[in-house]
């Protein structure tokens, strides 16, 4: 049995025509770390209060450990005790210091452990020097820092983030995010984020869920999700691809036109460094680039192969005008649905 396990979940908010949540089921391991995405609207925030108990649901079940969670309309205080959220409006208390509100959660152990965990969390998020401040003196991402502490402060079974690391500092940025995974990783939790950033949704998570108009149209590892989407809203979510129908396929590499197996299908795609840039013209396409754009580690290329525009990642420099060979191993050409 799952950890966690959603059976058919609906919600549908009064007055509105479409489900905020729309037959949803999945299953999460004991340990797992599971990131939700999708454009806005499609759902993600309500999913994650009705998997906390802060949202009632119409139909469908909710159960942690093989026990139902139930909704606000069920409980005197809303939400689960072995569930811990943190929303995007983070519900520090405005009148307790920013060690009052990271220790709240472990009021109930001895001393020396409160002592022991505060010290390590204050640390970990680098918040030295801003334990007697209150959350009106702090900045926005100090804040986000000092409520994934108070999150993490008391080791819950399951632990819900909503867009954690969106208004952290640009300096601290990677460092707190993978702060946060590893002690998730130490600590043996559950842990279930939502996100906009799709980089931090294929780097930290063991599968991730992608959502639109209330439903979750794929799940799976980030690296199947990114190479091999399902259709074409999850191929553009997560960045640059190359759609094509088969003929512009073949215009664009014209040695695939032997390969009967890619004219089953009705559009093609594939990401941007899939694309090989070689030498030799034998069985290969023929491209000029019409634009260059420079990403630090690489260079993003469009170019037209055979009437067809590409996109194309480069480690080398080439000039709008050049004329390159390009060539794609038919095992990286991935086929939507629909």
């Amino acid at each position: 049995m799952p950890f966690l396990r959603l059976t058919h979940v609906s919600r549908k908010y009064p007055g509105q025509n479409l489900a905020a949540v729309d037959d949803v089921s999945l299953d999460l391991q004991e340990g797992g770390i599971l990131s939700i995405v999708g454009e806005n609207g499609s759902g993600k925030t309500t999913l994650l209060k009705i998997i906390g108990g802060f949202e009632d649901v119409d139909a469908g079940e909710v159960r942690l450990a093989d026990e139902v969670v139930t909704g606000p309309s069920h409980n005197l205080v809303p939400g689960h005790p072995d569930i811990k959220m943190l929303a995007q409006d983070l519900r520090l208390m405005p009148k307790h210091t920013i060690l009052e509100n990271i220790g709240y959660n472990l009021r109930g152990y001895v001393h020396e452990f409160q002592n022991e965990r505060l010290n390590y969390l204050v640390d970990l998020f680098r918040l030295q020097g801003l334990e007697h401040k209150r959350p009106v003196q702090l900045s926005g991402g100090q804040q986000q820092r000092a409520a994934l502490a108070r999150a993490l402060a008391e080791e819950p079974a399951l632990l819900l983030l909503d867009e954690p690391f969106s208004s952290l500092d640009i300096m601290l940025k990677d460092e707190i995010r993978h702060k946060v995974i590893r002690q998730a990783r130490k600590d043996g939790d559950t842990l279930i984020f939502v996100t906009h950033e799709v980089k931090d949704a294929l780097s930290l998570s063991d599968q991730i869920a992608v959502m639109r108009a209330g439903k979750i149209v794929q799940m799976d590892e980030p690296q199947v999700v990114y190479e091999k989407p399902k259709d074409e809203y999850v191929a553009y979510l997560f960045g640059n691809v190359n759609v094509l129908a088969p003929d512009d396929l073949f215009k664009a590499f014209p040695d695939l036109r032997n390969n009967n197996s890619l004219h089953q299908h009705t559009k093609a795609s594939f990401r941007p460094g899939k694309v090989c840039i070689c030498e030799s013209q034998t069985k290969t396409g023929q491209g000029v680039v019409t634009s260059s754009a420079y990403l630090g580690d690489t260079y993003e290329l469009e170019i037209e192969a055979g009437g067809i525009p590409l996109k194309v990642n480069s480690k080398e420099y080439y000039r709008p005008g050049d004329k390159l060979c390009l060539r794609i191993d038919p095992d990286h050409i991935h086929f939507l649905e629909g």
